[in-house]
């Protein structure tokens, strides 16, 4: 009997994972929020907010998952997201679309590593881990495409109404929500002890392994770098010209990219020592910022599709990397740790990219951004070596 749940769950995770994450705002969410008035420098302090309320709550609401249920914390993840889509819609001031990002912040922290979790401790149970990565790849891939298709239709009904992409969202978030309620949680081993200990030993998990520990800080890196890359596209597209009308037509290829990469690559390189392959992926994004800024122009948009070759590529392998290393019982909690640390780092980076788009373009915007992501590159690339060397003297 319980064989069965566990199969369900794997079949609603691809249902969950698809219309949780079918947001088509995308393309048209900076333009959106120039229309109602703020600045770049406003909007990234906006997403400093967002990381921030991540931050706060990510380790709260994966306790709520790890002890109680994956499931509850799923719908409420996906009902908070709904309030905070729906403040955007609402709102015409810089203080409502603050108070939009942290109730949205906390929506992500429900979802964060629980639907991961539940996915992963399903196929333990049948027997069927190494599917893992398959699996995540295959409702990315999904996932994917269809925020691409979104885009397109999402651009073109923004010239009609600016509205009608976010209301179309919250719709989708509405069927996410009914869809958590057919997961099921059961025959865990769940966290029994205190708030306090739990944290102090999920902790413990983080900072006295070394593997999650350099996990963190590539979280760090890659998780400024790869959120900053969004909030640049639509800056770039003003500087090369390319009309509004164009820009559902980009993020399609875009997500087609991730797609790609999702369904193919994941496992092409499944079996690629992780943390390799996530440090070829943040030198490709070092690559994917820089050429763009050698040479401004329409037909080095494609150049992009490193930055979404990263993105179906990335989410996998570090999901896996992390899972592997921790038990049953605070997987949900150590994964929000790691998150939240790349929250921490955005938070604190994101005014200062607002701030350069604003003083001194998003040209040079892009060329300081190379520089960040490989000298991140060079820093875990020596943890990571010095980690081999110290096994070995062991």
């Amino acid at each position: 009997m319980e064989n069965k749940y566990y199969k369900r769950n794997v079949k609603v995770f691809l249902y969950y994972k698809f219309f949780n994450n079918m947001l088509i705002i995308g393309p048209v969410l900076m333009l959106f929020l120039l229309w109602k008035g703020l600045s770049y420098t406003n909007i990234m302090v906006l997403q400093s907010l967002s990381a921030l309320s991540v931050l706060l709550f990510e380790v709260p609401t994966g306790i709520v998952s790890d002890k109680i249920t994956r499931h509850l914390a799923l719908f409420m993840g996906s009902l908070l997201c709904f309030m905070g889509l729906l403040l955007y819609i609402l709102g015409h001031c810089f203080f409502v679309f603050a108070v939009a990002e942290i109730v949205f912040g906390l929506g992500m922290t429900f979802t964060s590593g629980s639907d991961t979790s539940l996915l992963y401790e399903s196929l333990v149970k049948l027997d069927r881990k190494k599917e893992y990565q398959t699996i995540l790849g295959k409702s990315m891939s999904i996932m994917f495409i269809g925020q691409g298709i979104g885009a397109v239709i999402s651009s073109l009904l923004y010239k009609i109404n600016p509205l009608i992409p976010f209301i179309i969202s919250l719709g989708f978030l509405i069927v996410a929500m009914v869809t958590s309620t057919f997961f099921k949680d059961q025959g865990r081993h769940k966290s029994t002890g205190n708030y306090l200990s739990h944290i102090i030993h999920s902790g413990r998990e983080v900072f006295t392994k070394k593997r999650i520990l350099w996990a963190l800080g590539f979280a760090v890196i890659m998780g400024i770098a790869s959120r900053c890359s969004f909030w640049l596209y639509q800056p770039y597209f003003e500087v090369i010209k390319l009309d509004v009308a164009w820009f559902g037509v980009a993020f399609l290829f875009f997500n087609i990219a991730a797609a790609s990469s999702s369904h193919y690559l994941v496992k092409k390189f499944k079996d690629v020592r992780p943390r390799r392959l996530l440090l070829v992926l943040l030198f490709i994004m070092g690559i994917s910022f820089l050429v763009p800024a050698l040479h401004p122009a329409i037909f080095l948009i494609p150049v992009f599709a490193l930055q979404q070759f990263v993105r179906g590529l990335y989410n996998p392998t570090m999901s896996f990397y992390i899972n592997h290393q921790v038990e049953d019982h605070n997987r949900a909690t150590v994964s929000s740790m790691v998150s939240m640390a790349a929250c921490l780092g955005f938070a604190i980076f994101s005014p200062i990219s607002g701030h350069w788009l604003d003083t001194i373009g998003a040209i040079p915007t892009y060329f300081r951004m190379t520089w960040f992501s490989w000298s991140g590159f060079v820093l875990l690339f020596i943890f990571w070596r010095w980690h081999k060397l110290a096994k070995k003297k062991k």
